[in-house]
């Protein structure tokens, strides 16, 4: 049933409310048509809990804009909505086209800084952002009692190499539901070339004010956490706690190596500072470790570029080349496919909140106990 409007509804009891479910809650496709952002087609999510999200369309089918109850959780750069002819593959041109919001994917060939591997250069965080989707498919239907709809696009790599470069493909469908406080990104990725591939694909989740604010924290199960480089090295023991917006401010990455659950699941969110009586709201991230293994959390709590990413990824933010000479530069061989997913949630309430720093101080201290056991056997041995 849809916990929706305050009451739960039936199928038949919510539909003889409306005259269409559109009303309510699904996907309306719009095309923004102002400054740099003219002609990029969107779609605009509603799931009638009060989430919205912009899903552009033309941005790899990101997710830019996206609201709960009114509040933004999203970062917005002062870029805004870019159409994708700007982008600039070249050394940090990327930043150009940067409008943040809430998902900017990062890939297909490179993730990261801008790097030379095997003497190829590679700009940062690679083109796929820059990518309109094609073949784009809605569905609306009742599964049951629960209504539920989605989009679907394809992606296909392209680079400076053209016809004699890789020839992948990304097939992604993002879902909700009626009520919903979720969205979901399911991406699958396949090799259409006839050689193997790198693949390097890494979701910057990019979360502002009002859930970034003085007192807010990143919440997660990490067994470690190392700074990234000697910026970053003395915010590392406050990494999980953001300040007030500081002038001036350089950003600072950490690499977490996170415990996933029974299930192969990462949890990580940022929880919201309590203000007076409103209701506190934390933003989450999950996805299986398995298709993620690498999280990077970058802080940038500076003045007007005030965002936290949550930044989950098959590579870490160094690069290509870096993923090479580490030994784990995935490779995906002609018609091999693979697949990645991600879960995006707020939690609205002390109490869901609290549930999850349980849930999270739970695995952790399970992780704890299992070391110290182990390190008893060896140590009796």
């Amino acid at each position: 049933m849809a916990d929706v409007f305050g009451k739960r509804f039936a199928r038949d009891a919510f539909r003889a409310r409306v005259g269409e479910m559109g009303q309510a809650a699904g996907l309306e496709r719009i095309v923004l048509d102002d400054g740099h952002a003219r002609g990029v087609r969107a779609a605009i999510l509603r799931t009638g809990s009060g989430l919205d999200a912009e899903i552009l369309l033309d941005r790899a089918m990101d997710l830019g804009r996206v609201h709960y109850k009114g509040a933004p959780l999203a970062h917005r750069g002062a870029a805004g909505d870019v159409h994708p002819a700007f982008y600039n593959p070249d050394g940090l041109g990327w930043l150009r086209t940067f409008g943040v919001g809430l998902v900017t994917t990062c890939g297909m060939q490179n993730a990261g800084a801008p790097n030379v591997d095997e003497g190829v250069p590679y700009g940062l965080h690679g083109g796929l952002s820059a990518t309109p989707a094609c073949e784009l498919a809605e569905k609306a239907e009742w599964t049951g009692d629960e209504y539920v709809f989605s989009i679907t696009g394809k992606m296909r790599e392209i680079t400076a190499r053209g016809l004699f470069g890789p020839n992948l493909c990304l097939t992604r469908t993002i879902s909700s539901a009626l009520g919903a406080n979720w969205i979901k990104i399911e991406d699958e990725v396949r090799n259409d070339g006839f050689s193997p591939s790198a693949l390097l694909l890494l979701y910057h989740i990019n979360v502002g004010f009002p859930i970034v604010d003085e007192g807010a924290r990143l919440l997660s199960a990490a067994s470690a956490v190392v700074a990234r480089d000697a910026v970053a090295a003395p915010g590392l023991a406050t990494h999980d706690r953001f300040e007030a917006p500081i002038s001036d401010y350089k950003e600072q990455v950490f690499f977490h190596e996170m415990l996933s659950d029974a299930k192969g699941m990462v949890r990580a969110a940022i929880a919201a500072p309590q203000r007076g009586k409103a209701e506190r709201l934390a933003f989450v991230v999950e996805y299986p470790k398995a298709q993620m293994p690498l999280f990077s959390e970058w802080k940038q709590v500076g003045a007007g570029n005030y965002v936290v990413g949550l930044e989950p990824g098959n590579c870490s933010v160094l690069g290509r080349a870096n993923e090479r000479q580490q030994g784990r530069l995935r490779m995906l061989k002609p018609g091999e496919r693979r697949r990645f997913e991600l879960t995006l949630r707020v939690l609205e309430g002390a109490d869901e909140i609290r549930a999850l720093e349980a849930q999270l101080a739970r695995l952790k201290r399970g992780k704890f106990f299992a070391r110290k056991k182990s390190g008893s056997r060896r140590k009796a041995r």
